[in-house]
């Protein structure tokens, strides 16, 4: 009896491929490329710069290359745009404060000289840039993420969800959940180390929202129908108001008030805080001016006369 032999018991096992440093390299290019630059940005970067030059040329990818380790079809983009736009502004307010530090130093004279090194982590441009990119990283996400929440709990089939949390579900699906859950990002500022700064843009954006709110009362017909609006009323108001605040706040809360204001309206305002005269002895001591208005307040609250 001749034994038979399967051409297939004596074949050699298939290979296993091998990791190379061009299979391990590609991920991370591809992800470098993809969280830096769009391929459209890649074009046009190609075309007038890399292009030009053999070196980069012949060192850099194509664009046909970046073009199949970038896009795929199928692929959602938004995550790798919002950290691509967090970059840029990280990169940009970095290099803004630099130059200005170079400028206020050498040509404004307003800086310290040579200052002591500091931490990367203690260092207030680095802080405040990376506060700034982290703001626009997180508010993007976040802004989608309430977006499809709300989107999915608003389907049929979620509809057993919201009527076992009627509270929750009715705040995760307004139309303003998106902004509120997004405006979570601001969270982020507490990187910034300037006390004051924080403040200011604090102020800012919540006077930005006054405003939107008011606008979007006043567009629904909140406050009043359309055409009934007295004619005295409009944002001309404002600046009697603020400019009473500000006075205010000069005079009686001067540690909350920025004093480079507080300089100006001194410097511009001869007639009601007076200088020392010229003949006036010289033995005899003159207010100085914040004196002078520190007195205006004790008088205010002496309710003097």
């Amino acid at each position: 009896m001749s034994s038979s032999t399967d051409p297939n018991s004596n074949s050699n096992p298939k290979p296993t491929p091998r990791i190379s440093a061009k299979s391990t390299a590609d991920p991370i290019l591809r992800n470098a490329i993809r969280y830096t630059i769009s391929a459209k940005e890649y074009e046009t970067l190609h075309r007038y710069i890399l292009s030009r030059s053999k070196v980069l040329k012949r060192n850099t990818p194509s664009v046909s290359r970046v073009e199949k380790l970038v896009e795929r079809p199928g692929r959602d983009d938004y995550n790798a745009a919002a950290v691509r736009a967090s970059l840029r502004v990280f990169v940009a307010t970095s290099a803004a404060l630099k130059v200005w530090g170079l400028i206020s130093e050498r040509f404004l004279g307003t800086g310290n000289g040579r200052s002591k090194k500091v931490p990367l982590w203690r260092n207030p441009n680095f802080r405040l840039s990376l506060s700034l990119s982290t703001i626009l990283l997180l508010h993007r996400i976040l802004f989608r993420f309430f977006t499809r929440l709300r989107a999915h709990l608003l389907t049929p089939e979620a509809r057993p969800f919201r009527q076992r949390n009627k509270r929750t579900s009715k705040t995760l699906t307004s139309s303003l959940a998106p902004a509120v859950g997004a405006s979570l990002a601001g969270f982020a500022l507490a990187i910034n180390p300037a006390d004051q700064l924080r403040v200011t843009i604090s102020i800012y954006a919540l006077s930005r929202a006054a405003e939107f709110a008011y606008n979007l009362a006043e567009e629904e017909g909140w406050l009043w129908t359309k055409g009934q609006k007295p004619w005295w009323w409009g944002s001309w108001l404002l600046f009697p108001f603020t400019s009473g605040q500000l006075l205010h706040a000069f005079v009686f809360d001067r540690d909350c008030f920025p004093k480079a204001y507080g300089d100006f309206i001194l410097k511009y305002s001869p007639q009601y805080v007076q200088s020392r005269p010229e003949d006036y002895p010289s033995n005899l001591p003159w207010p100085s001016p914040y004196a002078q208005v520190d007195s205006l307040a004790e008088m205010a609250r002496l309710k003097y006369p």
